[in-house]
């Protein structure tokens, strides 16, 4: 399934936009289903977006207590370490928010080895969402094509039978725990983030087909699929 393609004319007016969405989708499923569950991305981009989620007027719009927080990829880090995505998200959201501590499920990489603690958010995740797809699946892309911690050729990019996995990225030598392919897939919503004239290269890439079998071009969203990208990103 093709994305549909929203380009602004900068990262302002982008993450202006995404937010709008996102205060959409979480409004339209709390009515709907009586809860909203959202799967965050790291990056630069989405952290733009939580920083102004959690802004007037926007953190007002939504039922925070109805709101459940996951996260895509992890790097298995502790959660107080620069390289954590969930010391991102509350440093730049949670913590300005009026969420339950309850509803916040990051990935506990403190609690063992990477096999384990996938294994661990998959139950947590189980849990939670009670065999509902999630609502929004947030993502970005790296220079590489990657998405979450989908990165290419590693073994991660074929688990079909598991809600997460782990793997090690040898590039950034590192342990990661990310959600898979089915799960991204099956969400109601699927938004990617690409901002910058450095994301240009790969844009080109992935929409010419100049390039086959980067991650990002095996995603199959069954739900709604959208790209919000920049002019500098969308420039190739």
């Amino acid at each position: 399934m093709k994305a549909e393609q929203k380009i602004l004319p900068d990262t302002t007016a982008l993450i202006e936009a995404a937010t709008e969405q996102f205060v959409a989708s979480a409004r339209s499923a709390i009515a709907k289903r009586g809860v909203f569950h959202v799967a965050l991305a790291g990056g630069s981009t989405p952290k733009g977006l939580y920083q102004k989620l959690a802004t007037s007027p926007y953190r007002e719009q939504i039922d925070w207590s109805r709101v459940h927080l996951f996260f895509g990829d992890e790097r298995c880090v502790l959660p107080d370490h620069e390289d954590s995505n969930y010391k991102m998200v509350r440093e730049a959201m949670i913590d300005h928010i009026a969420i339950p501590e309850e509803n916040v499920h990051r990935v506990r990489t403190e609690d063992g080895v990477a096999p384990d603690v996938a294994i661990h958010y998959a139950h947590v995740m189980k849990k939670y969402l009670q065999g509902q797809p999630i609502d929004l699946v947030l993502l970005g892309v790296g220079p590489d094509g990657h998405i979450a911690s989908l990165f290419p050729d590693t073994e991660a990019l074929d688990v079909a039978d598991k809600l997460t996995t782990s793997l090690y990225v040898e590039k950034f030598e590192s342990w990661r725990v990310t959600m898979t392919y089915p799960v991204i897939n099956a969400a109601r919503q699927v938004i990617v983030f690409i901002a910058g004239e450095a994301k240009s290269a790969i844009v080109r890439d992935i929409t010419t087909d100049a390039v086959q079998g980067l991650p990002v071009q095996r995603l199959a969203p069954q739900g709604d699929y959208y790209w919000y990208m920049d002019a500098a990103a969308a420039g190739q």
